[in-house]
């Protein structure tokens, strides 16, 4: 069984909204509390969107928490689930999260705020989401580290390339749970304005979908700039290659002549030129050197080397 914390939050006493939230329950923890407050609810499959189930007497909504504390952290997504009941708020998740923290001090410190479960959820929701634009923060740090390596010299390319492509999937995971978000907190937009007292909750039905609208292009923009560090280390990566081939292009040419003079006097003649002379040998490897310094010279010449 894993340990778990419960915390009981209230309002003033004309709202008294309570809120029992559990951290890392088991199955049989988590009926047992359900069953508390008359709540028939069976867990589904879990996958990388948020979700948003409306049921007669109460509904239901998963959101995703991110951690990311370091610029060398993989990005961790934490599903924190959610069931509203009238003056009822029950939310768990399999590991801590700071914005259920916040929240908590935040409605110790000014209970007036809670009107009803629904209030409190906003103000959940929208912790979880403005804890995510720190780990945006953290993509820009190590997408400043991927950039600074690229240009960098040195044997560390794979890294490189492991990290960029590493980074893309994160972004992209993040991305994609976002945009379920964004739906979902669509969805809840048209639901609270459905209820009864729209003169309050018209202040905070719509700032949930503005975060979230504003989070996912966040995440956009960082997939491009992800695409476009990609992209440079790709050119570079090519700008290198062509630089190694010229190179090798050029010393090859230099060895030309000597090639070309090795196979001419490899050849089974009676007669070559300076074959018989005391000083043929030398002479015919001069005029090679002297052939290879001309065309080195005409290269530094027109610097392509």
């Amino acid at each position: 069984m894993q340990a778990h914390q419960e915390r009981r939050l209230a309002g003033p006493p004309h709202q008294a909204v309570a809120w029992t939230h559990l951290q890392g329950p088991d199955e049989s923890e988590l009926g047992q509390v359900l069953r508390h407050y008359d709540i028939s609810w069976s867990t589904s499959a879990e996958t990388y969107r948020a979700t948003f189930d409306r049921y007669p007497e109460f509904y239901y909504v998963r959101f995703y928490g991110f951690a990311a504390s370091d610029p060398t952290d993989l990005m961790i997504a934490v599903p924190v689930h959610v069931v509203v009941k009238s003056k009822v708020v029950i939310s768990w998740c399999p590991r801590p999260v700071t914005a259920v923290d916040s929240v908590a001090r935040k409605v110790d410190a000014h209970p007036d705020l809670i009107h009803n479960g629904h209030t409190l959820i906003f103000y959940l929701l929208d912790e979880i989401v403005e804890d995510t634009f720190p780990v945006l923060d953290v993509f820009n740090d190590r997408l400043a580290i991927i950039e600074h390596d690229v240009f960098a010299p040195g044997p560390r390319q794979r890294a490189i390339q492991q990290g960029i492509f590493r980074l893309k999937r994160e972004i992209l995971t993040l991305r994609h749970i976002v945009a379920s978000e964004r739906d979902v907190s669509y969805q809840l937009v048209r639901y609270w304005d459905t209820i009864d007292d729209k003169s309050e909750s018209r202040e905070w039905t719509f700032q949930l979908y503005d975060h979230v609208i504003r989070l996912f292009e966040s995440a956009d923009i960082y997939r491009e700039l992800a695409n476009s560090v990609l992209d440079i280390y790709l050119g570079s990566v090519s700008n290198r290659l062509n630089e190694i081939v010229k190179k090798l292009t050029l010393v090859t040419v230099l060895f030309v002549p000597a090639s070309l003079v090795a196979a001419l006097y490899g050849m089974n003649f009676d007669y070559l030129p300076g074959q018989h002379h005391p000083w043929g040998f030398f002479l015919v490897v001069g005029g090679v050197f002297l052939i290879s310094l001309t065309l080195l010279a005409i290269f530094r010449q027109r610097r392509w080397l």
